[in-house]
């Protein structure tokens, strides 16, 4: 089971639907980034209302400003860049080699987080890192 799959898998538990989002950087290039997005059932989410929201958009933005950040996603201390939504639940972690921007988008801010960062535990467990 890679990284994606352990975050589908924890969403899936957690009763969650939207969007995984798990991303690699080689600290050695910035050019050297892989990316890979889930959906777990779902790509966007519409209340009572009918005000929706963008799953995709808002997990690639959590993605962003953690890679960009050095930072989990939505810190109030950190002066928001135009693109970011600052969203709360993208997760940030590097090794020796390798920077981590974990993210995912559809439940409450905190439960995001934890599917973030279960991904990253994971890569680091597959990885001999933890």
């Amino acid at each position: 089971m890679d990284a994606s799959d352990a975050m589908v898998a924890k969403a899936k538990s957690m009763n969650m639907k939207g969007v995984v989002v798990a991303s690699v950087l080689s600290k050695q290039s910035q050019a050297d980034w892989l990316s890979e997005m889930r959906v777990v059932e779902t790509t966007y989410n519409i209340d009572e209302s009918g005000n929706g929201w963008n799953l995709v958009a808002i997990a690639w933005s959590k993605a962003g400003e953690v890679m960009v950040s050095g930072a989990d996603s939505g810190n109030p201390e950190r002066k928001c860049m135009v693109g970011e939504l600052n969203y709360t639940g993208g997760a940030y972690d590097e090794s020796e080699n390798y920077k981590y921007a974990f993210a995912f988008s559809g439940g409450i801010s905190e439960d995001d987080y934890m599917v973030a960062k279960h991904g990253i535990n994971h890569l680091k467990t597959l990885l001999g890192e933890n």
